[in-house]
């Protein structure tokens, strides 16, 4: 099991709870009729979210340098995430493979292959984990490792204690550190968050309120504040502007001029105006899962583990969002910078029948997929599985011709929810197709599933 902590049981489920889930609701509806009652919002920042995760099951190499990159065959692919200690070597985050291989040697860096599942898995255990304490208001999850969320408490001794609860909470939960950050708006927030990652005297929590923003931003780089994009920057430092708060003193016509309605949102949330609503992510039109392969293959069976677990767990993301697919659709390519070799990109599409969220039936799919589509001597790079016309599980259209249709597919949902109960609780496919496969199976080379590798072994 990736992570060990999947079966623990939130501890939080308690009268502590229930206390603060009243009181929240009570300070909400006290915020309707007060004005100057004051509502903080949140930020968690899972540190080196990537590298954490891997930690998490590779506990032996804590304190060690390591690196996750999109590594493949001919050492290229650059590096997505790194720790405290890879840093302090000289590497950073985005430094191309072969050019940093002599520091990755001499300092026996571990370079582990980029897992997106298994971070996926675990963004989803947190979100779980912090509704389960009903401590939060409006929590969403903004990126795989960003969490937003709001708090009606603007005490700042108080909202410490409760955000080093939530942070202890993830930790002991999933063991993944996170840092935290709390302010007036979402934007403040966030730069909160900010100080908590580079001062460790804030011991990874910063509350910004309302009297200390100033002083604050007058701190931050305003290359670092979240809205303000690389090609704002170079217009910003024209006129002369080095900090946040050097640019929420910019008139506010002239950024409403220069930088449209999001610098203006930007600018208005720095001077602590609520600007920006988040919400939760978007119903998705259509669904994509495809890897570029660390190692080429011309092995059928691989493509068919690696395609069978894309399909899982686009279908998954199905379930999830409440929606059905009606088609799917399977892609193959090989190595278009191998001109020596012979090169072949093809795709097909199944209709399927009626709409459906079922793993067993989707797999299905993508298996007569993979018999129409692959050919011998052939060397694969890249495949991916994409389901489409998406639509809401509320709005199935069942087939007239098709005996008791209703009651099978009320049978197979029922065991799709019970699979990814399983999987959600014990951790990432503890229950699964024999098709996928296992990550310990090594009878061909993998193709995909991303295994660790020391650089220096």
């Amino acid at each position: 099991m990736r992570v060990q902590s999947y079966n623990k049981k939130s501890t939080y489920a308690n009268a502590n709870s229930t206390f603060w889930f009243i009181y929240l609701y009570i300070c909400k509806f006290i915020r309707t009729f007060a004005a100057d009652f004051t509502n903080m919002y949140i930020h968690l920042d899972c540190n080196n979210f990537f590298v954490s995760c891997e930690l998490v099951s590779r506990p032996e190499l804590k304190g060690t340098p390591v690196v996750v990159a999109n590594n493949n065959d001919n050492n290229g692919g650059i590096i997505l995430a790194l720790n405290q200690e890879a840093k302090a070597v000289g590497l950073k985050r985005g430094n191309p493979i072969f050019q940093v291989t002599k520091i990755i040697e001499l300092n026996h860096v571990t370079v582990i292959d980029v897992h997106h599942q298994l971070y996926h898995d675990i963004s989803h255990h947190i979100m779980d984990e912090v509704r389960k304490t009903e401590m939060v208001l409006g929590f969403v999850q903004y990126s795989v490792d960003e969490f937003f969320g709001e708090m009606p408490d603007d005490d700042s001794v108080r909202l410490r204690s409760y955000l080093q609860e939530l942070k202890d909470l993830i930790f002991r939960e999933t063991g993944i550190p996170v840092s935290c950050g709390a302010g007036i708006t979402y934007t403040l927030a966030k730069t909160a968050t900010w100080f908590a990652k580079h001062y460790p005297a804030y011991k990874g929590i910063c509350i910004m309120p309302a009297d200390k923003r100033e002083s604050a931003l007058a701190q931050v780089p305003v290359k670092d504040v979240w809205g303000i994009g690389r090609r704002s920057i170079k217009t910003i430092d024209y006129q002369g502007v080095k900090t946040a708060l050097d640019y929420t003193r910019l008139p506010e016509v002239w950024i409403n001029r220069q930088f449209g309605v999001t610098g203006l949102r930007t600018w208005k949330e720095l001077n602590g105006i609520p600007a920006i609503t988040i919400a939760g992510h978007e119903l998705q039109k259509s669904i994509m899962y495809s890897r570029t392969f660390a190692h080429m293959t011309s092995s059928k069976i691989v493509l068919l583990r690696e395609l069978s677990n894309y399909a899982s767990s686009a279908t998954r993301k199905l379930r999830e969002q409440q929606s059905l697919c009606r088609t799917v659709t399977l892609f193959l390519a090989t190595n278009r910078h191998r001109e020596d070799l012979p090169q072949y990109h093809v795709d097909d599409t199944i209709k399927l029948g009626t709409a459906t969220d079922d793993s067993a039936l989707i797999i299905h799919a993508v298996t007569q997929l993979l018999d129409r589509l692959f050919r011998e001597n052939y060397q694969y790079k890249q495949a991916g599985v994409i389901l489409g016309q998406l639509q809401h599980s509320d709005a199935v259209q069942l087939d007239l011709f098709a005996p008791n249709q209703a009651q099978k597919q009320a049978k197979r949902k029922r065991l799709m929810q019970a699979i990814d109960g399983i999987n959600q609780r014990f951790g990432r496919n503890q229950i699964h197709f024999a098709v996928q496969g296992t990550e310990a199976d090594t009878s061909e080379q993998p193709a995909g599933f991303m295994r660790p590798k020391r650089v220096d072994e």
